[in-house]
């Protein structure tokens, strides 16, 4: 089950006011334009917390909110015709999910937390109404959308042709550029069953190429709270992604 919180509260945070919520969207991707133009979207904005594994919406469901992501990591599942399910998209904090909304789409995918999971939720009831009447607020959320699509391009390109090893050290870059949580050439790695399934290959063949780049040492274990944190060698991997 979801969890609520207050707007600005979590474990660790303490209530701030609206305009600390305004601080915060812009921080996350928003523009102060789009904001001013949707005051009651922003006064509608709740903060709601999920547990990993959690599912978060479905595939072929109404777009009822739109999703920003404030921290973790969540993906997007596509099922195959065998029951398997395929990771099409990674996305964490700063994310805008639910955009195909203002073109009255449903869900496409089905998205589900990888981490602890805290999303601002604003209905989209609330910011349709900028598809006719602010067309420059629109084009800004638009051009979120269109990012995410070219991220689609990369996820064809780069994780489902060549080589499997190569692959596995395309997806650890792809990783290592995307990952805010962590310090520069470091990563907090998903399950080798979430990397089998991006790449559309066995877990047990990921698994042999990670243990051997771990004794290769371009992967190093990280002294930190996480046991998946891990330091790349980013000049050795970039070379293992090009064969």
């Amino acid at each position: 089950m979801e969890a609520e919180l207050s707007i600005g509260k979590s474990s660790a945070d303490k209530e701030c006011s609206p305009v600390g919520l305004i601080d915060e969207l812009i921080l996350l991707g928003f523009s102060r334009q789009a904001l001013d133009a949707l005051p009651l979207a922003v006064e509608a904005t709740r903060l709601v917390a999920y547990s990993p594994g959690q599912t978060i919406f479905y595939e072929g469901k109404d777009v009822e909110v739109l999703y920003v992501i404030r921290d973790g990591r969540i993906k997007l599942l596509n099922y195959l015709e065998n029951g398997r399910a395929r990771i099409v998209r990674l996305h964490n904090r700063s994310s805008f999910l639910g955009l195909n909304g203002l073109m009255d789409e449903p869900h496409a995918h089905e998205a589900v937390a990888i981490d602890d999971v805290h999303i601002y939720q604003i209905p989209m009831q609330l910011i349709m109404g900028v598809k006719d009447n602010d067309p420059d607020t629109y084009s800004h959320l638009l051009e979120h959308l269109q990012a995410y699509l070219k991220m689609a391009d990369t996820w064809i390109t780069d994780f489902s042709t060549g080589a499997i090893r190569a692959r596995v050290a395309r997806l650890l870059g792809f990783l290592v550029d995307n990952d805010v949580e962590t310090g520069p050439c470091e990563v907090t790695l998903l399950t080798v069953e979430e990397m089998a399934d991006i790449l559309g290959v066995t877990p047990e063949s990921v698994s042999r190429i990670m243990a051997d780049m771990k004794r290769k040492n371009i992967l190093r274990e990280v002294n930190s709270d996480s046991p998946d944190c891990f330091q790349c060698d980013i000049k050795r991997l970039r070379h293992e992604a090009e064969q």
